[in-house]
């Protein structure tokens, strides 16, 4: 019987550890290839923009002129011309200011159906846009190019056949699929061989933290190598992009000098030429030189230098001959060179998006073994299952929290960056309400009824117990997410986000309250919140590389369903019956204290709390100062600083994810720390200086590097804040006397006021004053305070 169990437990974590695999690598290929597919597209198309533009502007210099548009001579051929002047390109397009066609190439059978309705085009723009600012449709892109004559006349639509420019992206997806094959292969192999399955070994070989490890090492070292076969390719692919739009720019500056030729025009002698070639690179950053050759290579023209003769575009100028026997005849070579540092730096680009993606397809390996060691545990006989319970730094339940948690938040988190696109989407004139404000409602909504869930749930954990709060917490997000994808109008989805934002408050604090019932409340706290950001870092990427894909209601289903996963997820914390014993008298206290509380309404004996003045201590001088610089800074002022110094939105992005890694890495360990002192007010000091430590680098912060100092300040002291802060208040008497279920949903509640007051307060102080000079006060503030709660908290604290 041992024996097949043993073999059981083998070839479940045999198939756990390969679907972990597959999960984790198969995320990461979905992230490089939308990664390449964004980058490759923007080259793309910015190369046919260009000829595009320069086709506006010859029609706005006609125009000019006094050619007006509705009966612009020749623009049958200038049309055809651009058309023919790159491969890829569908069809181009003028229409005029009420969106009524007036000249297409190739022309269509029926007028009505190339014709645009008014305002199409800005009506497109509402869903998903593409680079280069183009709008996405059914088999391409379609480019939009303004078209002015002192006021707007009309526009100039290039529509472009998608094929050719997503046929890189798919011979990428192709060869990295061959990759995480031969991943999963070799991976297999070993896992088989760690695990016993091939050698036929009776004992199973390693203990499931072992399991855990041996799983990180193995799926990590897959996930390393796949980072270098994948940035190989990039190299690749990218100089394939950057030669791609070099041939287009090629061809319609060669054709413009063609025209010249079969006019009769000599180049050589010709002026403005060299100026002609300046203008293309300072246009196209991609390129370094530009030149026009004889067929001997002497040089007619030139601008910029060839750094690399292997990266260069040919682009042969002919003209025609009167005699039919000789049509054409090589008179010049246009030679583009491309820029080797264009390249360079769109792979170190492309680098850091790949070491992002890789952290975060780490964190999900991270979780799920996690989780994959709750399922082997289950699956082990009581006695090994006692054993490694007893090993573990956290009991079952902690495990089993940390693991929903990072479920939860996975899908959660999977709306999080485009519910304001969707309510723009959706909107409709609401209630008199101005455009901008409806569009706001949806996460206003959410907010404020996750605050009333925070207030709530202390008193609903206390009778019904916190598990049956997680699970009500969870099916009233899952439902939220679920009218959000149904969503039709924005009524529904703002109704969808209070049932997801009540969910949100149930969830987060049944988490913190199961922890705080077991032994070593600040490490299990910790390991929460670690969880709990690796749930919401993977959930924000997965959404957006979704949201790439499919409709926008499609992701918050399928978040949905993802949500649900946690339910299963957090029973797998019940603990053993050997383990339970231990336990007992735990559980005892709990129900005569819920037998009490039953006898009162939710909110009762909660004045005592709110009159101990040792609670304000905390609440005023370290809690509210805290969550104020936290939204305030983080979430305020940092994004509008970087944003003014013209910082790119993928490394604000990256900025921001420091936070979360500080809770994943730093957390646990700090946990632990604030477990072994007995001084636990000692960390809330070290909670007010840290944050207002922050703002002063912040104020003095001139570059990247300073502002990520700041948030990792930041991320250090809300790490200590969030499990020092419960452990404190849970030690006053009044507390004690209350519960700490309801003490904590007090507390959180209150604490809540400084998260909401803390943008307003951030942008008076920048209104009033200089940015530097609001951090510099507001960060000596919150540090004088912090050492005034430290002072007056000694003076206050009975002696032992």
């Amino acid at each position: 019987m041992l024996i097949r169990a043993t073999r059981k437990l083998r070839i479940n974590a045999l198939l756990l550890g390969l679907g972990v695999l597959l999960v984790t690598l198969g995320f990461n290929v979905l992230l490089s290839v939308s990664t390449l597919n964004t980058l490759a597209t923007d080259m793309v198309l910015s190369g046919y923009r260009s000829g595009a533009e320069r086709l506006a502007r010859d029609i706005e210099r006609g125009m000019r002129f006094g050619k007006p548009l509705a009966s612009f001579a020749g623009m049958d051929e200038m049309l055809a011309e651009l058309g023919q002047s790159a491969a890829g390109i569908r069809r181009v397009t003028i229409i005029d200011a009420r969106g009524s066609t007036l000249y297409e190439q190739p022309a269509q059978d029926s007028k009505a159906d190339s014709t645009l309705p008014p305002g199409a085009a800005s009506q497109t723009r509402e869903g998903k846009d593409g680079p280069q600012g183009a709008i996405k449709t059914a088999d391409g892109y379609r480019l939009s190019i303004p078209l002015r004559n002192k006021t707007p006349v009309g526009q100039l639509l290039v529509d472009i056949d998608g094929k050719p420019i997503n046929a890189a992206t798919e011979d990428f997806l192709r060869l990295s699929s061959l990759l995480l094959a031969a991943a999963c292969l070799v991976a297999g192999l070993i896992l088989a061989g760690r695990l016993g399955l091939l050698t036929g070994q009776r004992a199973v070989g390693t203990s499931l933290s072992g399991m855990t490890r041996m799983l990180l090492v193995i799926i990590g070292t897959s996930q390393l190598l796949y980072a270098c076969g994948t940035l190989v390719l990039f190299d690749t692919f990218v100089k394939q992009a950057v030669r791609t739009k070099a041939d287009i720019l090629a061809e319609g500056t060669g054709r413009d000098f063609e025209y010249l030729i079969h006019k009769g025009v000599d180049i050589a002698s010709l002026r403005g030429k060299d100026q002609a070639l300046e203008q293309l690179l300072a246009a196209n950053s991609e390129l370094a030189g530009a030149q026009l050759l004889t067929p001997e290579g002497k040089s007619v023209a030139s601008a910029g230098h060839v750094p690399d003769p292997a990266l260069t575009v040919e682009k042969s100028l002919s003209t025609y001959w009167p005699s039919r026997f000789r049509q054409k005849q090589e008179v010049l070579r246009l030679q583009l060179a491309v820029q080797p540092q264009a390249i360079t730096t769109r792979i170190s680009a492309l680098a850091l998006d790949l070491g992002a993606s890789l952290l975060i397809s780490f964190l999900l390996l991270l979780e799920l073994s996690k989780l994959l060691g709750l399922i082997a545990q289950r699956n082990l006989p009581p006695d090994a299952a006692a054993n490694a319970l007893g090993s573990s730094h956290h009991s079952l339940a902690v495990q089993a929290l940390r693991a929903a948690g990072f479920v939860f938040f996975l899908g959660y988190d999977m709306g999080i960056s485009f519910i304001p696109l969707l309510a723009r989407q959706l909107y409709e004139p609401f209630m008199g309400l101005s455009r901008d404000v409806a569009i706001g409602l949806p996460i206003s909504a959410e907010m404020v009824s996750a605050g009333f869930a925070l207030l709530f749930s202390g008193g609903f954990s206390l009778r019904y117990g916190w598990r049956k709060v997680f699970a009500a917490g969870t099916l009233a997000a899952a439902v939220g997410l679920m009218m959000g994808g149904m969503a039709n109008s924005l009524l529904l989805l703002i109704l969808g986000r209070v049932a997801t934002g009540f969910g949100f408050g149930l969830v987060l604090m049944a988490g913190q309250i199961g922890t705080l019932g077991k032994a070593n409340a600040g490490a299990g706290l910790t390991s929460v919140f670690a969880g709990i950001f690796s749930g919401s870092i993977c959930g924000s990427a997965a959404g957006a590389m979704l949201a790439d894909h499919v409709s926008f209601q499609a992701v918050l289903a399928t978040g949905a369903c993802t949500i649900l996963l946690a339910l299963f997820t957090v029973m797998l914390g019940k603990e053993p019956a050997e383990a339970a014993a231990g336990s007992a008298g735990n559980a005892a206290c709990q129900g005569s204290g819920a037998q009490t509380a039953a006898q009162g309404h939710m909110f009762s004996g909660c004045m005592q709390l709110l009159q101990d003045p040792r609670m304000h201590m905390i609440l005023w001088l370290v809690g509210i100062p805290a969550a104020m610089c936290l939204t305030g800074f983080l979430h305020y002022l940092l994004p509008l600083r970087l944003a003014n110094a013209h910082v790119d939105q993928s490394d604000i992005g990256r900025i921001f994810m420091l936070y979360g890694l500080c809770f994943i890495t730093a957390g646990p360990l700090l946990g632990k720390w604030i477990d072994r002192r007995k001084d636990k007010s000692l960390f809330l000091t070290l909670t007010g200086l840290l944050s207002g430590i922050t703002l002063l680098i912040a104020a003095t912060a001139t570059n990247m590097a300073g502002a990520a100092a700041a948030v990792i300040s930041l991320g250090l002291a809300q790490c200590l804040a969030a499990p020092a802060s419960m452990i404190c208040v849970l030690t006053l008497a009044s507390a004690q006397t209350l519960g700490r279920e309801k003490t904590a949903s007090i507390y959180r509640g209150l604490e809540r006021m400084g998260q909401v007051a803390g943008p307003v307060v951030f942008g008076i102080a920048v209104t009033v004053m200089a940015p530097a000079s609001a951090l510099l006060l507001m960060g000596g503030i919150v540090c004088a305070l912090s050492l005034l709660f430290h002072l007056m908290w000694r003076l206050r604290t009975p002696a032992n």
